[in-house]
């Protein structure tokens, strides 16, 4: 009888698994090349007249090789420190500064995402972790993008104060509040679903998910304090979920064909779309390429291919990214998207332009968030049933 109850909550326990990857919470990870940039610094020469800028995002990739420091440039001292938590998630812009007399200088800002969630309200105590929701119907092969709440920081920028090196990052339509009107400005790119694909056993691709996501620093003098969406950033997310077998096991994912990363492809097809504004007129503005004197597109924009693990994205996921995953998380998911973004602000550097972009890395949240009060009263019931039967 004892072997009977013990089979029945065993099924209960994968049950619940198997519900957590079709409709789930999904944690960013941290823990790998804190207070480090995800590349060495590299060179990026404007396309036309100007001087030279230094980006530091490598492969978009942390712990797959060269690294350099992230620190903070900015006034006083920050809240976060940048790269703090040691993040394998980025949101990636491309900037350009105007250089009076000689041109432009390229810049790209990086942002690094997971950690403790501010919640909007700066209190980094309250247990909450950086996250992203998403629904699968493996059945229909179709998956959607329910939810987006993530903290960043970043290195800020030189002359500014700390308050920028913060930010906080929703789904559009989030109310500085927290709550979400469920509106959706830009309808044909953020439609918030995808399809998937069975590559393997436990391994679906993800492909054309529509998203947009607001970027907003905590710096309540910016001129843009009381309305969210100061960065919007666009374009359509692909990668991979991954799920544990039915041994717990992760498959090995090396191999497998997946190939690299979309690096280093720039977002060139919106380039000349019209994106609805968050707020601030005009209500509608053009995706441009950026100044005269420095396409984005041009060539050693948009990151570096990735070289390490041979050139395969599967053996860094197996390396790097897998021995990072809670043993009571049942998947995990990586996306990418070389997107587009608008500047709401009165920033002269970051503009409506292509090359804003992203990489997602995150678990499903644990089982015992909240299984294990379900778990415990099954068990509580197995022990009575087997005492009565005893």
């Amino acid at each position: 009888m004892f072997r009977n109850t013990t089979i029945v909550a065993a099924a209960a326990a994968l049950g619940l698994s198997a519900g957590a990857v079709r409709s789930a919470e999904f944690q960013l990870l941290t823990g790998v090349d804190a207070g480090l940039a995800p590349g060495a610094v590299r060179t990026v020469f404007p396309s036309g007249a100007g001087v030279p800028g230094s980006f530091a995002d490598g492969d978009r990739l942390a712990g797959s090789g060269a690294t350099s420091s992230a620190a903070y440039v900015g006034t006083g001292s920050p809240l976060i420190a940048p790269n703090a938590y040691g993040s394998l998630s980025f949101m990636f812009r491309r900037g350009s500064v105007p250089v009076p007399q000689v041109g432009q200088a390229p810049v790209l800002a990086i942002d690094y995402l997971g950690g403790p969630l501010l919640d909007l309200d700066g209190d980094l105590n309250n247990g909450s972790r950086s996250s992203l929701g998403l629904n699968f119907d493996f059945g229909a092969g179709a998956v959607a993008l329910t939810g987006f709440d993530a903290t960043a920081t970043n290195s800020g920028f030189q002359g500014f104060g700390p308050n920028i090196a913060a930010t906080v990052n929703t789904l559009s339509g989030t109310f500085p509040d927290g709550s979400n009107s469920g509106a959706i400005l830009n309808p044909a790119l953020d439609t918030r679903s995808g399809a998937l694909l069975a590559i393997a056993p436990n391994v679906h691709g993800i492909s054309n998910l529509g998203y947009e996501i607001w970027q907003d620093s905590i710096d309540p003098a910016s001129s843009t304090a009381s309305t969210l969406g100061t960065f919007q950033y666009l374009g359509s997310l692909r990668g991979l979920v991954v799920a544990r077998d039915g041994n717990g096991n992760f498959p090995t994912l090396a191999g497998m064909g997946l190939g690299g990363t979309i690096w280093p492809q720039v977002n060139s097809a919106l380039v000349g779309a019209n994106v609805a504004q968050s707020f601030g007129p005009p209500p509608f503005t053009p995706i441009t390429a950026g100044p005269a004197n420095d396409s984005f597109l041009a060539p050693n924009n948009g990151g570096l291919p990735l070289t390490a693990f041979g050139s395969d994205l599967g053996a860094y996921l197996d390396a790097v990214v897998v021995p990072l995953i809670d043993p009571l998380s049942q998947s995990f998911v990586y996306l990418e998207s070389a997107g587009v973004g608008a500047n709401n602000s009165f920033d002269p550097v970051f503009g409506d332009t292509t090359g804003y972009d992203l990489v997602l890395i995150a678990q499903s949240a644990p089982i015992p968030e909240p299984a294990t009060g379900l778990l415990a009263l099954i068990g509580l019931a197995a022990i009575v049933r087997t005492r009565r039967m005893a």
